[in-house]
């Protein structure tokens, strides 16, 4: 029996989500005003685009539909039927006579599917001279989790922080927990190299890249409730397990004077909050 508050709330969060997971796939209608083949040309034309509307729409990616190849496009809806999705066309025509309807059974899982931009509108802010910015640090993604057979799902959302003189140039990657029904829920600020996420026995943990040894990338992993309540942090470690009912095991990590990593298993006892 669950006597936790907090674990009762994940453990029916969770349920919502596996029912979710087991519905039939959606048709949606994408009323499209815009596309790119360029995250950085998609933000920038966005940007413009709901500047002039009414400020909403959806940047996502036609893979999510199943599209190969693939382009990365602005939507100014998103609704359930092609009378709906006509409506919208006839509001968006007067603006954008290009625009037309796009038929789409979003893939289970997928940023479309979730209603998650897949290029953030901070995107369309990086300067166009950045040298070390790549469309990958540009586009956000599905982390695969290994969850066990239940469906939730974290998003990576890889957006543009403004700090002066950042060695980053301002990279930043958001980690959201989604679950059906509510709305996602962010876990970390930023999360580079994310990786290593499981869900275990209503116990969350991923790792993230949190320091430079060397030539060495070390680790700090996270864990969290099911629901997304933060329980501790982990420097040091990687590959994060649940064992047992309240068992994180990890690789801690070690650099010897030599630069050369060092790793040993790491056992930490978990307790609810």
């Amino acid at each position: 029996m669950i006597r936790n508050g907090t674990a009762t709330r994940a453990a029916l969060a969770l349920l919502v989500v596996a029912a979710a997971a087991h519905a039939a796939p959606r048709e949606r209608y994408l009323v499209i005003g815009a596309s790119d083949v360029s995250p950085a040309g998609i933000a920038r034309r966005a940007q413009a685009l709901a500047e002039g509307g009414d400020g909403t729409g959806l940047v996502l990616s036609t893979a999510d539909c199943g599209d190969r190849p693939a382009l990365f496009a602005w939507a100014a809806a998103v609704v359930d039927s092609a009378a709906d999705a006509q409506t919208a066309l006839a509001r968006l025509h007067h603006r954008m006579p290009n625009a037309y309807v796009k038929r789409c059974v979003p893939r289970a899982g997928s940023l479309l599917a979730l209603g998650i931009p897949a290029v953030d509108a901070s995107i369309a802010l990086v300067s166009e001279d950045a040298v070390n910015w790549t469309d990958a640090d540009r586009v956000s993604s599905v982390l695969p989790l290994d969850a066990r057979g239940t469906p939730a799902r974290l998003v990576l959302v890889r957006h543009r922080v403004a700090v002066p003189d950042d060695p980053l140039e301002g990279r930043r990657t958001r980690v959201l927990l989604a679950l059906s029904g509510v709305a996602p829920l962010t876990l970390l600020d930023d999360c580079g190299g994310a990786r290593g996420a499981v869900l275990v026995r209503g116990w969350l943990a991923l790792a993230c890249d949190s320091e430079q040894a060397g030539e060495q990338v070390l680790h700090t992993v996270y864990v969290f409730t099911a629901a997304g309540t933060p329980v501790t942090r982990v420097p040091r470690c990687r590959q994060p397990r649940i064992s047992g009912p309240n068992t994180l095991q990890c690789q801690a990590e070690a650099v010897d004077a030599r630069g050369r990593l060092r790793l040993s298993p790491r056992s930490v006892h978990l307790v609810r909050p």
